[in-house]
């Protein structure tokens, strides 16, 4: 569905924000899926590390949380480099969401593990940690106990773009210390 461009900087940012808070609950939404990207120590150098998520929860304006193994190479960044990005996209109504922010862990994650299905249970009780060199491509897992960690992505920039046959369209915005939207301003795409 092709959307009518934006004039309002104020419209666009608030429909995007609606938006990406619907995507946990729509199945085939387009936002539901994406780029979280976090910073990470290899060798003595700091690289880049992109990878495909699933969006969980969506909080007011942009604000959201993900699930994952506790053991992976994003959780273990948190400690040295908080500092996160995320990027997501509807091919179909031609928008594009950039977040910048800070990533944090969930203390009690636990309680929201036991709410999980047995199946997404399972995805957080494997043997190995994910990444671990293996002789096989048979995964073990244990039968008690998880690995569940939940993740906040706090948002304090953001960059929307919308893609149009009459003009493409590109707002930036901040979040002030509430989490309101602010310092919202067209630019050039």
């Amino acid at each position: 569905m092709k959307l009518t461009p934006f004039t309002s900087a104020e419209e666009f940012a608030l429909y995007c924000s609606k938006s990406l808070k619907e995507a946990p609950k729509r199945r085939k939404s387009n936002f539901k899926y994406f780029s979280l990207n976090t910073l990470g120590l290899i060798n003595e150098v700091i690289y880049p590390q992109s990878r495909m998520v699933v969006l969980r929860e969506v909080f007011e304006h942009f604000n959201f949380r993900i699930y994952t193994d506790s053991r992976t190479e994003k959780v273990a960044a948190i400690e040295s480099y908080k500092e996160a990005s995320a990027l997501f996209y509807d091919p179909k109504k031609m928008i594009q969401i950039r977040l910048e922010g800070c990533l944090s862990k969930i203390e009690d994650s636990g309680h929201n593990f036991e709410k999980l299905s047995a199946q997404q249970k399972k995805d957080y009780r494997t043997k190995m940690a994910p990444g671990t060199i293996s002789n096989s491509f048979t995964t073990i897992h244990e039968d008690e106990g998880g690995y569940f960690q939940i993740l906040d992505f706090k948002t304090e920039r953001f960059d929307l773009v919308q893609l149009h046959s009459e003009g493409h369209r590109r707002v930036k915005g901040l979040l002030d210390s509430k989490g309101e939207i602010s310092d919202l301003s067209w630019v050039t795409p």
